[in-house]
């Protein structure tokens, strides 16, 4: 997966939502929503979430499977996969907006920022439902758009947008919004969504790869100290 631009190529880096329609190509056609301000903090959750036993007879045969191989196969965390979830807040501000954007009306505050945010949460309107007159029978709803989460040159994440909380503070003389604070709960996308889906599964690889790097410089620094933090295992009188 493509890096982002090195450090030396920008002022500072921008946290950022891509939008893209599944199957397409995220490069191209995306919605960018760029963070005029960083959140000054992320709220993470990394959990083990169990495998569900399957039923019937199916089920039954790898019971009885697991149970010949031994212990091991009963453990807790067998078949488990991890489910990452986080919180982050966007706050947007008409005073201060983007110089790309600075030339949207006045009239309407930050109202197209914040709607930007919630159209993550819909699916893609087509063409031919936009020029609906209502007289056409109701299409079948298409999917929700993939959403890449930027934070920096080494996390990309492939996100699903869960909810979303607005707050806005402060209105103008017509009634929109001049600034606000957006609660956006995320979740990780997984191995389901990577199989159909080749940025999903770069992107999640890159940044598990980047997180393995990571621990590793950790470790590589830390493992002389094992020998003094660990006690001596010997049990024999």
């Amino acid at each position: 997966m493509t890096e982002p631009p090195r450090r030396d190529e920008l002022a500072y880096w921008k946290g950022a939502f891509i939008a893209y329609q599944p199957g397409a190509d995220a490069r191209t056609g995306n919605r960018v929503i760029p963070f005029r301000f960083n959140p000054e903090s992320i709220t993470r959750s990394v959990a083990l979430q169990a495998a569900q036993n399957q039923g019937g007879t199916e089920g039954a045969q790898q019971s009885s499977q697991g149970s010949r191989q031994g212990h091991q196969a009963n453990t807790p965390d067998s078949g488990a996969t991890l489910k990452e979830s986080f919180t982050v807040t966007i706050r947007v501000d008409a005073a201060d907006r983007d110089e790309a954007i600075v030339d949207l009306d006045d009239e309407f505050g930050v109202a197209p920022e914040i709607a930007a945010i919630e159209d993550l949460l819909y699916p893609a309107t087509t063409a031919s439902q936009q020029s609906a007159t209502g007289a056409q029978a109701v299409a079948q709803v298409g999917p929700r758009p993939i959403v890449l989460f930027v934070w920096g040159r080494k996390k990309v994440l492939p996100v699903r947008i869960a909810s979303l909380k607005i707050e806005e503070l402060v209105y103008n003389t017509h009634l929109n919004p001049v600034r606000a604070e957006i609660e956006v709960s995320l979740e990780v996308l997984g191995t389901a969504e990577a199989a159909d889906d080749e940025t999903v599964k770069s992107a999640l690889s890159f940044t598990d790869s980047n997180r393995r790097q990571f621990a590793q410089m950790y470790y590589e620094r830390t493992a002389a100290q094992g020998s003094s933090i660990l006690p001596s295992l010997n049990t024999t009188p």
